[in-house]
């Protein structure tokens, strides 16, 4: 006297994101009812679903238990066993099985982000790959443009990406030649994306080139000459004569001490308006931030300016010699300035025109999150160079 189980069919093949429809058959052979209980276990445990859990079978019944399994995207291709343990009480455990052949599909989804740029020096997009089949796949990327004025770089131009994963490829296109000023220039490109099952995509973006000056700039700077102008003809023509004309006749009127302490007095003040001349931000300084983290972890390393001074930053260079894997973000008191991927670089600088500015007790802060070290390291080794100007607080 026993009790059965079997799977009708035995074996089926089934199609990725198309769930598969068994059907369990358990007979009682016992003389006596025989309360059954039904439970999916092994690697399609998670993915079975049982219409009944409990059946009960009168002497000699048989019964058909539907069973669903939801094959997913990201189940690989290949057999699966999918197996349902039958529980009496009279006769113990027992296992019934099929086998569920899943057909390979190699589908994924590209996109571009974003789809237009605009810098004076590079445009930077980065290209997303989803794999939206159920076997690994090897993808090749490359980039054309309509003209030969731009040098388009591919951070890494093939790639492979298993089942249920994504891959971001960092993308740059670089102007051959750069302007000082006049109008943007509209570079277009196309991405090629070729899959290892032959499909074939093309992605559109473009890139505005900026002037490196902005358009407030020259006007800017034109105003400010007219105004050094102004001030040195209202010196020459009417300060000048004035402050002299006083100054002979307190002279006259002064004693010794007090003529030298006017003359020194003049002297300070030229000295001071040669200096602002030279150096409009202030003394010029630099400083380095070095930070340092293991796998996985965020590293900070800080400076706080001076209570009575104000720091101008001009000039940016990050430092990645190591090929370490991860971001870096340029703080101020906390608010991120700046951020890029550690794979963007190896020594990385940037130059402003407007320049970042830290007041009296701001804090100036790089912050390292790592992913991977470079090679033959235990950790990522970060560093950024800031150069810029330093000023006495209003």
């Amino acid at each position: 006297m026993t009790v059965t189980a079997t799977f009708q069919p035995a074996s089926l093949e089934a199609t990725a994101g198309v769930p598969a429809i068994l059907a369990l058959c358990v007979h009682n052979d016992f003389e006596t009812e025989q309360i059954v209980r039904l439970k999916a276990i092994g690697e399609l445990a998670q993915h079975t679903v049982l219409q009944s859990e409990t059946i009960y079978l009168e002497p000699g019944e048989e019964f058909e238990v539907p069973v669903l399994v939801d094959i997913g995207n990201a189940l690989p291709a290949g057999n699966h066993a999918s197996q349902i343990e039958v529980d009496t009480p009279e006769q113990g455990l027992l296992t019934a099985e099929a086998t569920i052949s899943v057909v390979a599909s190699s589908t994924y989804s590209v996109s571009l982000a974003p789809a237009r740029s605009s810098s004076a020096a590079a445009g930077k997009h980065r290209v997303t790959i989803d794999n939206t089949g159920n076997t690994p796949i090897v993808i090749e990327l490359a980039a054309t443009s309509a003209t030969d004025n731009v040098e388009i770089e591919i951070a890494a131009p093939l790639v492979k990406i298993d089942p249920g994963k994504s891959a971001k490829v960092e993308l740059k296109v670089h102007p051959r030649e750069r302007f000082w000023n006049g109008d943007g220039v509209e570079h277009l490109f196309d991405v090629h994306v070729g899959g290892s099952d032959d499909a074939a995509h093309r992605l559109s973006g473009s890139f505005t080139q900026g002037p490196r000056f902005r358009p407030w700039f020259l006007p800017a700077a034109a105003g400010a000459l007219i105004a050094l102008l102004l001030g040195s003809l209202a010196w020459f023509a009417v300060l000048q004569p004035q402050v002299e004309s006083i100054a002979d006749d307190r002279a006259n009127l002064a004693n010794e001490a007090e003529q030298i302490a006017l003359n020194d007095k003049i002297t300070e003040l030229e000295a001071a308006a040669e200096e602002a001349r030279a150096f409009p931000l202030g003394s010029p300084t630099d400083l380095r931030l070095n930070a340092e983290a293991a796998p996985g972890d965020t590293a900070n390393e800080s400076f706080t300016v001076a209570s009575d001074r104000v720091l101008s930053v001009t000039d940016i260079v990050f430092q990645n010699p190591d090929g370490a894997v991860g971001r870096v973000a340029l703080l101020r008191s906390g608010k991120v300035l700046l951020e890029s991927e550690l794979a963007n670089f190896r020594d990385l600088d940037l130059h402003f025109v407007a320049p970042f500015r830290f007041d009296n007790n701001d804090t100036v802060e790089i912050q390292l999150d790592c992913q991977t070290p470079g090679p033959v390291n235990n950790s990522c080794e970060v560093s950024a160079t800031i150069l810029g100007f330093i000023d006495q607080a209003d």
